[in-house]
């Protein structure tokens, strides 16, 4: 197959994504508004030119996106002078970000006439959302308009020519020989704009009143949090292979090479007397020192981190106070203050940020831990309903396990949970299976049941941490806690699947993602087809409906810039991967 052929195989795919997803909801007006966007070609939906709206897209909110992005990179704590989700929900604040940047309702293709209007929110997103402990990675990115679902980008890989020393050449070779001309090494890469989306109604006499809080404004809010909460997310973990709605986040884009186990670094410098936190800052200087050589020439900028992680590494300022204690004379009674907060690191490869970043490890529990306020969960039991069965089995040594002696000490008992996930990664209630025997280096191999009705897509799978044997009695809640996510695999209708555990993912692990954010690199962007926006639709039945929708993907132009730590463990975890955690 030639370039041709798979780009055109690539756009009829993502339009295929998209019709499918579009296919599931039943207000027409916002199919069909959602419809043409996708096929829209030449700056044109239908009979409508977008090109003025594009260019107020791009000179409004766009710019003071990026412009908020911009000084997020530069200092993520600085986050804190922004509004917060609490003043927001106030409503004041809410009413005046709330801008109408172009209706474009004159869509003579929808039934109804004037049925649709949409008021971009992307200004207001970044300005009412943005805090040090939410959205960071996608408020931290910049942000540009893509005029099609397949985006396309052209990408230099290699410049050509000899191996640095090799260029010399002597006179007469250059004046009576052959002159050899060489060519760097180009490629044509894209990526596809997936649909984010997310409906809401309301009754219109709760709309009409006003005696405590706007209503419609809350709703709005909530929307698209829910939506950049999604979006978040999936930039470092979106997988199209299992979620075919989704975009490729990080975790799939950055090379294999620039990945590292924390684990096996750990245990490759023992010896230096390390705690865990000691160990993770010197792997970040070293993974930045390597992204950085010859042939990778990245700039890490960012080291992207959960809330647990950040925590963690603050006690590396205990080091600081010991040796402010230990050489200071205390004779003139003055105090002391020492700063807790450890913004980053400072490297002969320039300044290292630490953003905080809550979503990193946002599923990493199983939905059945969720209660919300009203006592429902997230976690389904039909559409998809849990696996039948698991049953676990342990296998031999193989060359490939990181079965240590530590995680198969006491016999290596663990309770496995497994929760089946449609396509839009809606999870169901778990099924548990028990695991006992393993030898060191060995595996254990789950064998799934899929539920009687085959709703699964994927199967997501969970382990607890050693020496947990049973659940019983306990909640459905309090059973789930005791679990984090370690893997996933593809369901097979109403066929058995299998699993193995390498032990290659530690439970209640974490992970730091190293990111080239150096403007002049332009390394990693968002692209929008559409941006955050409100597209309002007809009244029915007494409800006023709209839907917050978002087209558009992380595109990550240079993947070796960036690379990723696995597997961290801090030395007091709030989930002991090696406790039954009870």
């Amino acid at each position: 197959m030639n370039m041709t052929q798979e780009l055109m195989k690539a756009q009829q795919t993502a339009i295929g994504r998209i019709e499918a997803q579009l296919a599931g909801f039943g207000n027409e007006g916002l199919v069909t508004f959602l419809r043409t966007l996708a096929h829209a070609k030449e700056g044109r939906i239908g009979d409508v030119d977008i090109n003025p709206f594009q260019k107020s897209l791009e000179e409004g909110p766009l710019a003071r996106a990026n412009a908020i992005a911009r000084a997020f990179r530069n200092n993520p704590r600085g986050l804190k002078r922004f509004p917060s989700y609490a003043e927001l929900a106030k409503g004041g604040a809410l009413a005046k970000a709330d801008l109408d940047v172009g209706t474009l309702t004159n869509f003579s293709q929808i039934t109804g006439g004037q049925a649709l209007g949409y008021v971009s929110l992307d200004t207001m997103m970044a300005r009412g959302t943005v805090r040090p402990s939410s959205f960071t990675i996608y408020q931290c990115l910049p942000k540009s308009a893509a005029n099609q679902v397949v985006d396309y980008w052209a990408y230099a890989a290699e410049t050509g020519g000899q191996l640095p020393g090799a260029a010399f050449a002597s006179y007469n070779s250059v004046s009576s020989g052959t002159l050899q001309t060489n060519a760097g090494i180009y490629d044509l890469k894209y990526i596809t704009l997936q649909l984010a989306l997310d409906g809401r109604a309301i009754t219109t006499a709760l709309a009409a009143q006003n005696s405590f809080v706007n209503v419609a404004e809350q709703e709005n809010t909530n929307a698209a949090l829910s939506v950049l909460g999604t979006i978040n997310w999936a930039c470092y973990w979106g997988n199209p292979t299992y979620y075919p709605n989704q975009f490729a986040g990080l975790d799939q884009t950055i090379p294999a090479a620039n990945k590292v186990d924390f684990q096996a670094f750990s245990a490759a410098n023992s010896a230096q007397g390390w705690t865990n936190e000691q160990t993770l800052f010197n792997l970040i200087y070293e993974q930045a020192a390597a992204i950085t050589s010859y042939r990778n020439y990245g700039i890490v900028t960012h080291a992207f981190m959960s809330p647990s992680t950040a925590g963690a590494l603050q006690t590396l300022t205990t080091t600081l106070l010991n040796n402010i204690v230990n050489g200071k004379d205390f004779t003139d009674h003055t105090g002391i203050v020492v700063n807790g907060d450890l913004q980053g690191m400072n490297t002969r490869f320039g300044d290292i940020h630490f953003p905080v970043d809550l979503f990193i490890d946002a599923r990493d529990k199983p939905a059945q831990a969720t209660v919300y306020d009203n006592g429902t969960t997230p976690a389904t039991t039909t559409n998809p309903t849990k696996p039948v069965s698991v049953t676990v089995a342990s296998g031999a040594a193989v060359s490939d396990s990181a079965w240590t002696s530590a995680y198969t000490a006491s016999s290596g008992d663990y309770l496995y949970a497994v929760a089946s996930m449609d396509s839009s990664m809606n999870e169901s209630t778990l099924t548990y299976g028990t695991a006992t025997g393993i030898p060191v280096s060995g595996t254990y191999t789950l064998t799934i049941a899929p539920p009687a009705d085959a709703s699964a897509a994927v199967f997501r799978i969970y382990r607890s941490g050693l020496g947990l044997t049973s659940v019983s009695g306990l909640s459905d809640q309090a059973a789930a806690e005791l679990f984090r996510y370690i893997g996933e695999v593809a369901a097979n209708g109403s066929s058995n699947v299998t699993f193995v555990d390498y032990n290659t993912h530690i439970p209640g692990s974490a992970t730091v993602f190293l990111l080239d954010l150096e403007e002049g690199d332009a390394a990693l962007d968002f692209r929008y087809l559409l941006p955050l926006s409100r597209i309002n639709l007809f009244a029915q039945s007494l409800y006023m409906p709209w839907a917050v929708a978002m087209i558009g993907s992380i595109r990550n132009r240079i993947p070796k810039f960036h690379g990723q730590i696995n597997n961290f463990v801090p030395s007091n975890p709030s989930f002991n991967p090696l406790a039954s955690n009870l």
